[in-house]
């Protein structure tokens, strides 16, 4: 019969194999043969870039260079990421090395192999995890080349696949050299050889970019257009960014400084000024970033070229200078807030988020310094009349913003700051008209806002209105006359006017805002639905209870002026809590000065005294308890607190107090102790049960020597409210835990363990070890201390134990190796240990069945079973029974 199935097998798999594609009788050997650049010679191309790199995939992703741009990673890389995208882990790459060779047979250089068992198509697809039948995608980058060389090799049956490539061999060879400086010699420098793919940051290199302190070669196409950027390494020299037409023969590429402009950076006031800056500093920048740049690591795609290159030379008027070669060139102040003008409307035109300023300039050919402005101070003077606002003239208030994107942000649609003062504010009739300066060389918005300020409680954001400033270039108004009606909200929503708003003051605990929410208002006037406004609370408010008054809570009244409607109103710090929490409702009519007040019964707050600090506890709405917990252990002492606290409405507190708890031993055994939350779960019927499987203990715990009978006072501190298991462990290769459970008290307790020298036993399971617990519930003495045995328990079966009496209930559980079933067996027996008398315990509920002998002698069997006064009995009964084994061992068994 077993030679039948053996030739059975074996003619399967022939013709299994005959059968399969040809392809995978072959070794497919790969072959590669790339070109050089023609009239190179082999010496300089070796010097030029040596190897090449092959990089096999099983995507082409990494084909696409936008992804590299977007991601800021350099070409060299094999990684193609988009962040954390789940599709990484499918991307694999192999790469391997390409060696130039001198000669192809007519004196032209290639890289490639001539061994054909260099790699194999199989082993490849095995490598980068290809799929069968699919194609396996390949490129070769160099920072030499302008260009990737990119393929893919098909499912193929041939013996040989031959990667032929013959794309360098138009291509020319451009020698980047060392920059010259001022004074002839060379000074180092950072080269960026296309400006679509690298990135600098300051003088540090990024990706793509390269240290030209040597002259560095770029292979090019014919007729390619090669941007380029070099950043000196210099306080004084800008940045130059310049572009060639590769021509049909070898280029030399030497940026002089000895042709540099001394040029000086001024920002122009509106009278047409150049005005000298003279703090903040000067930054030379070229800055296009890649479309879909996601910003890591620090960069913006690429782009961003030498944005941190400062400046360190002046003009003799104090302000920012930088030699320049001639051309356009992008320059940067950061953060300027001092300019030397006499014009009294001057505002500092930042047109880049952050407070900075970008500007693009000429250069012109020149011997003499020359003085070059980055941007001009456009004031823009608007006068607003707002009917009936008089009441509110101390609270309203006007700035100016704008909208910006790369590269005058890190981000799309970035909202900035745009300089803005006041000039005058007039009370005429009902009305207040409000005068303001506002800078407009960046199309800016000019911002209604109410604020109610710092006097006594009341902060609050009252309504937050813009209005676009229609000052394009080219718009020749300076001057611009609001009304109300001019400002808008992000929808184009306009209010009523200020006759129909009215003041609503909201008095709300201090600490519901300490604690991250916000007063949530939404509601509904005239016909339209009105979308919900925040207020947050005020910075720096650091109020504290106050303990012995009557009312120890602090509250903050927030006033909101409003039109007249309907609203409701919460305490939120997201969308869920707003739908669970307490809603209050109001009306405001026309003559209403309303004060909504969150009332004690719509949140409960409870502050926790825990030694001698304080911990306030905020609820938006009133629960049943709170659960409070800290364990610290500290100069050592172990500190535990595990109690729940009951709540009512509005305020209450908790003193936490403590009562020690000692440990008491012989010194037969040093010990461990620590504290343990008590182990309860909840069975599926609803039922709850205790389950000590195994134990580790933890990092921080007491110890007690051999020789140390008892712990010091207050080393183990437990709050009086909580109920916690002592934890004690000898730290021996086969002993158990003890989970000594500590009930609440206010009363110190000693608890005494280890009085007597413990005694090996055995468990056995079906004669043999125990295969693991489902749960398992071990109890010395009494239900109060549970024994715990360690993870090791489970290779030997074996638990060293203090005499005396135990009870053990639960439920074996493992997995049967002949049928791959979960088999449970739930198990409850009680036994007896004596001193100085090592046990065998059988966890199989038969207590005559067959008993496993340890692993050193054969099996032993059940000879005779034995009432507890003697007497002889077939079988066993329930209570104590006495077993008589083969080995002339005895077992206490008690079955209940």
């Amino acid at each position: 019969m077993k030679i039948a199935n053996h030739l059975s097998r074996v003619l399967a798999a022939t013709l299994l194999g005959l059968g399969c594609h040809t392809a995978a009788l072959h070794a497919q050997n790969i072959m590669l043969h790339l070109d050089a650049p023609q009239g190179i010679d082999a010496q300089t191309l070796a010097a030029d870039i040596g190897t090449l790199k092959i990089t096999f995939s099983n995507s082409k992703d990494f084909f696409d260079t936008s992804l590299y741009a977007a991601n800021t990673l350099d070409l060299g890389s094999n990684y193609y990421y988009e962040g954390n995208s789940s599709k990484d882990k499918y991307h694999k790459y192999y790469s391997r090395e390409l060696t130039l060779n001198a000669d192809d047979g007519n004196g032209n250089a290639w890289w490639g192999n001539q061994n054909k068992a260099w790699l194999s198509l199989k082993e490849v697809r095995f490598l980068v995890s290809g799929r069968t039948g699919q194609p396996i995608y390949y490129r070769i980058y160099s920072p030499h080349f302008s260009r990737i060389i990119t393929g893919q090799i098909a499912p193929t049956d041939a013996e040989e696949v031959t990667l032929p490539h013959t794309d360098l061999e138009q291509a020319r060879r451009v020698a980047f050299m060392p920059p010259v400086g001022r004074d002839g010699n060379a000074v180092p420098a950072i080269l960026a050889p296309d400006l679509r793919i690298g990135t600098c940051n300051g003088f540090g290199a990024g990706p793509n970019m390269r240290n030209l302190t040597e002259p560095f070669a770029r292979y090019v196409y014919k007729g390619d257009t090669l941007r380029y950027l070099v950043a000196p390494t210099s306080g004084e020299l800008a940045l130059h960014a310049d572009s060639i037409v590769v021509t049909d023969t070898t280029t030399c590429v030497t940026t002089d400084y000895r042709k540099a402009v001394e040029c000086r950076f001024y920002i122009t006031d509106s009278q047409g000024q150049l005005c000298p800056v003279t703090n903040g500093w000067l930054a030379s920048v070229y800055y296009k970033p890649q479309p879909g740049a996601k910003g890591n690591g620090g960069y913006h795609g690429y782009g961003c070229y030498n944005l941190g290159g400062l400046s360190n030379l002046t003009a003799p008027d104090g302000t920012h200078a930088a030699y320049v070669l001639p051309g356009q060139q992008t320059f940067q102040f950061c953060k300027p807030t001092t300019v030397q003008t006499t014009d009294p409307d001057f505002l500092m035109p930042y047109n880049a988020d952050g407070g900075y300023i970008l500007g693009e300039v000429t250069i012109p050919a020149s011997t003499e310094p020359v003085n070059l402005s980055i941007a001009q101070s456009k004031p823009l003077r608007v006068t607003t009349t707002l009917a009936d606002a008089a009441p509110y003239a101390d609270h309203l208030q006007f700035s100016a913003h704008t909208y910006v994107n790369p590269p005058y942000s890190w981000q799309e649609n970035k909202q900035m700051y745009v300089a803005c003062k006041e000039v005058s504010r007039q009370i005429k009739g009902n009305d207040l008209v409000v005068t303001t300066l506002v800078e407009g060389s960046t199309c800016p918005y000019l911002a209604l806002d109410a604020q109610y300020g710092a006097q006594s409680d009341t902060i609050a954001s009252v309504l937050s209105k813009q209005c676009c400033l229609y000052s394009y270039p080219g718009d020749p108004r300076t001057e611009f006359s609001l009304t109300y009606n001019n400002f808008y909200d992000g929808d184009f929503n306009t209010l009523p006017a200020f006759s129909q708003l009215h003041p609503v003051k909201f008095v709300v605990p201090c600490h519901q805002f300490q604690t991250g929410r916000m007063l949530n208002l939404f509601g509904k006037y005239g016909q339209a639905d009105r979308v919900a406004e925040l207020a947050e609370h005020h910075d720096g408010c650091a109020k504290q209870l106050h303990y012995a008054s009557a009312d120890p809570i602090p509250y903050d009244t927030i006033t909101i002026i409003l039109p007249e409607g309907k609203y409701d109103w919460v305490m939120q710090k997201d969308a869920d809590e707003a739908n669970d929490a307490p809603h209050h409702s109001f009306t405001l009519g026309a003559t209403d000065t309303l004060v909504q007040r969150l009332q004690p019964t719509d949140f409960a707050l409870l502050r926790v005294n825990c030694l001698g600090a304080d911990s306030i506890y905020v609820y938006n709405k009133v629960p049943a308890w709170h659960h409070y917990c800290q364990s610290k252990f500290t100069k050592r002492r172990m500190y535990y607190a595990d109690e729940g606290i009951p709540l009512r409405p509005g305020y209450n507190e908790r003193i936490i107090t403590w009562r020690e708890a000692k440990l008491q031993k012989d010194t037969l055994y040093a010990v461990a102790c620590w504290l343990e939350a008590p182990i309860t779960y909840v069975d599926e019927d609803g039922s709850y049960y205790t389950s000590y499987t195994y134990f580790s203990h933890p990092d921080n715990y007491l110890s007690l020597e051999k020789l140390q009978t008892a712990t010091p006072d207050s080393a183990i501190c437990i709050s009086t409210g909580s109920r916690v298991n002592l934890a004690v462990y000898t730290r021996g290769t086969f002993d158990p835990a003890r989970f000594i459970t500590i009930n609440p008290s206010e009363a110190d307790t000693t608890v005494a363990v280890y009085t007597q020298k413990t005694v090996r036993v055995n468990f056995f399971y079906k004669g043999g070890i125990v295969p693991g617990f489902e749960r398992l519930n071990m109890c010395y003495g009494n239900e109060q201390t549970h024994i715990v045995p360690h993870s090791r328990f489970y290779r030997r079966s074996r638990m060293d134990l203090e005499p005396g009496h135990y009870t053990m209930s639960g439920v074996v559980a493992y997995e049967d190796d002949n049928t791959g079933y979960y088999v449970t067996t739930p198990f409850s027996i009680a036994f007896d240990i004596e001193a100085n008398h090592p046990t065998t315990i059988e966890l199989c509920p038969d207590p005559t069945a067959i008993a496993a002998a340890p692993a050193d002698s054969a099996p032993a069997k059940a000879a005779a079973c034995y009432a507890p006064d003697g007497r002889r009995i077939s079988t066993s009964q329930p209570g104590l029974n006495i077993i008589k084994m083969t080995d002339g061992s005895v077992r206490k068994v008690i079955v209940k």
